[in-house]
Formats: structure tokens, sequence, C-alpha cells
């Protein structure tokens, strides 16, 4: 499960590192000429359209990574919490042995 999440967090770290879409790319700011080709791609190749497919995927997969965990967590501690009981159980049980087992002398 750490792995998958760690898997998610990698992916989210490269496309917002690698390929930040929404910002335009510096050499528009040198060379104000390729706006209009660079407005061109970006509509034939959809890229914020396939950002926001993205980000959906990838929040989806983060929130079932992190309800997975939470499951495996509360699993956890439900079984923590019968522990607790029964070592409880065992020292009654272990108080009543030696208040009525035992003889007194």
């Amino acid at each position: 499960m750490l792995r998958h999440i760690g898997n998610t967090l990698l992916v989210q770290q490269k496309m917002i590192g690698r390929v930040e879409i929404e910002d335009k790319p510096d050499i528009l700011w040198d060379q104000p000429e390729l706006e209009r080709l660079y407005a061109r791609l970006e509509d034939e190749y959809e890229l914020h359209e396939r950002l926001a497919t993205l980000e959906r995927k990838l929040e989806l997969i983060e929130r079932t990574a992190e309800t997975t965990l939470d499951l495996v967590q509360s699993r956890r501690m439900l079984r923590v919490e019968w522990y607790i009981v029964a070592l409880i159980v065992f020292e009654v049980l272990l108080t009543l042995y030696e208040m009525w087992g035992r003889p007194h002398p």
C-alpha cells in the first residue's frame, strides 16, 4: 500500500516538475511570434483536457490509497483493542483465582 501511495506521489511530482502544462514555455517570452504555433499545438494535442483527466485520475488513485490505508489501520487498531480486552479478562481471572482458588492461611 505504501508503495502504491509512493508511486502516486512520484507521478504527481513528475507531472508538476516536468510538464507544467498550464504555464507557457519560457521560449514564448523570448520569441512572441511562436505564440500562435503554441496555441495551435495546445489545441491540437488537447493539453488542458488531458491535464484535467490526468489530475482526476491521480486524485482517484490518491483517495483510493488513503481509504485502503485507513481500513488497514482500523483493522490493526481493532486487533490491538481485542488484545487489550483479552489481557484485562486474563488479569481479572487471575485475581479471582487468587481470591477464591487458593486456601487462605
